[in-house]
């Protein structure tokens, strides 16, 4: 009996070992004479997963040949997928960065139009060496199984990721109210933006300008920033009167050619028409520029992402995601006419606006007091674009702040500051008292802080100056009427100063 058990293990123990055997493969390198050894785990869009003595790798399949009967049949190594989303997007935004990658590789792409919603993409380095057919579909609600889709949505409309879709922040963008250059109103408030919607304001006299019509020049009611618009609070789908523009560049172009014209577009596609600054109705006053964009301070401040869908991403479009966080792809987004999240600057003394709106809505003694301590803690320093907010009663950044956060994380690794101070400061909306923003404040500061930190594990940053600050309500950039002007003010910020 004892010896049968025996011969049974060792039966087992044979078969099993004869199994691994037979799941050993050995993938050897194209290009050179290294050889990778282990137990062949699964092949799935382009990548091999298997186990070796270093743990559990993953190799690109383009770069080895595989050795084993566990080794699968590959058809093609050839990257096939499909991109989709709103048409401007992908057109002036994703196209580029998708070429702008593909020169990396020293490879070309071909552009082939199939419909007026449908084109095709191929992708193939100057050898001849094919890395990608992509199926491009315009349209928002082209294509739910796409692997890229790119959209556009306020903050509060941003979908969550999960196990199978990751939300990845790509640029910034903002609505906005444009004029001629020969028009003399230089900002508008969002009430009067209603009031002509509305058909309430007709004449410029009623903005402060001549006495003549205005003409009003607006997207159409079905394109993708009518809909940002809405979200946004401001609705225009009721003027009849509007003229309609299915281009975007088309409407500012009209809008700066007509010096009676008002138009609303996105400021990715201002071109040479006139920006007009938006003035609270408590004070507030705020120009939309890239800085003011990027931070997310400007009140119509919306974002441009991916929706990734991780379980169908071939390798080619797995490493066009990686090139996003890249500083070249930023520069390529920027050159395009969208706000990236690069890392900008502005003094503090470009910001005489925030600081007069700061002073005049301080109500309080002790209010007055932490706006000064303000005012010379940051006295001849820089704020950086890297404005980071946290989800709604949670401790969690939010997610473009999180993509923010690590584009200056990655800058500090660099060395961009390393003979400045770098000051985390926190502001809270003005809802409570003096001394429990403050407290507020200096907590959010803290956090951000304390990230930076953990974030650091070969103690790379470890002669960087950071400190917190906390200034509670001192510095507001929007009134607290809405919901949304109080998420704007409730922020930490991140300050530069050069070390005496």
């Amino acid at each position: 009996m004892f010896l049968a058990r025996v011969l049974s293990i060792l039966l087992a123990w044979a078969l099993f070992s004869i199994a691994a055997q037979a799941k050993q493969v050995t993938l050897k390198s194209t290009s050179s004479p290294v050889e990778l050894k282990g137990e062949f785990k699964s092949y799935k869009n382009g990548i091999y997963v298997i186990e070796t003595d270093l743990g559990e790798l993953e190799v690109d399949a383009r770069t080895v040949t595989c050795i084993g009967s566990a080794c699968p049949k590959i058809g093609s190594l050839v990257s096939t997928f499909t991109i989709s989303g709103d048409p401007a997007l992908i057109n002036n935004l994703l196209v580029p960065l998708m070429e702008s990658y593909s020169y990396s590789l020293n490879a070309s792409v071909r552009t082939t139009m199939v419909s007026d919603t449908e084109s095709t993409l191929k992708i193939a380095t100057k050898g001849g060496q094919k890395l990608a057919n992509i199926t491009v579909r315009s349209g928002m609600n082209a294509g739910t199984k796409s692997a890229i889709a790119i959209k556009s949505g306020v903050l509060k409309a941003l979908p969550k990721g999960d196990g199978k879709t990751k939300i990845i922040p790509v640029a910034t963008d903002a609505m906005i109210a444009i004029t001629s250059e020969t028009n003399p109103v230089k900002s508008i408030s969002i009430a009067s933006l209603h009031l002509i919607l509305s058909g309430t304001i007709t004449n410029w006299k009623d903005l402060g300008g001549p006495d003549t019509g205005i003409r009003l020049y607006l997207p159409q009611k079905t394109a993708s920033v009518s809909k940002i618009a809405q979200d946004l609070g401001l609705d225009m789908s009721k003027p009849a009167a509007a003229k309609r523009f299915k281009d975007l560049s088309a409407l500012s172009k009209a809008v700066a050619n007509d010096p009676y014209g008002l138009g609303l577009t996105n400021f990715s596609n201002l071109r040479t028409a006139k920006a007009l600054s938006i003035v609270g109705s408590c004070g507030a006053y705020i120009r939309p520029n890239t800085f003011n964009i990027a931070s997310g301070s400007y009140p119509a401040t919306f974002y441009d992402f991916l929706q990734v869908n991780t379980a169908s991403l071939p390798i080619f479009a797995r490493e066009f995601i990686s090139y996003l966080a890249e500083s070249t792809a930023r520069t390529r987004i920027d050159r395009q006419g969208y706000p990236s999240l690069s890392v900008f600057e502005s003094p503090l003394e470009n910001q005489g606006n925030r600081i007069v709106y700061a002073a005049l809505s301080a109500k309080k003694l002790a209010d007055t007091e932490v706006f000064r301590t303000m005012l010379e803690t940051l006295n001849g320093a820089r704020q950086l674009s890297t404005v980071l907010r946290f989800t709604p009663d949670t401790k969690k950044l939010t997610p473009q702040s999180k993509a923010a956060l690590d584009v200056l994380i990655a800058d500090l690794f660099l060395g961009n500051y390393a003979d400045q101070t770098i000051m985390i400061v926190g502001f809270t909306d003005q809802k409570g008292t003096t001394g429990d923003n403050k407290r507020r404040s200096t907590d959010a500061a803290k956090r951000v802080s304390d990230m930076i930190k953990n974030a650091d594990n070969d103690g790379i940053l470890a002669d960087l100056q950071i400190e917190p600050h906390g200034f509670g309500g001192a510095s507001p950039l929007a009134c607290e009427t809405t919901p949304n002007g109080t998420a704007t003010n409730n922020r930490v910020e991140i300050w530069v100063k050069d070390n005496p």
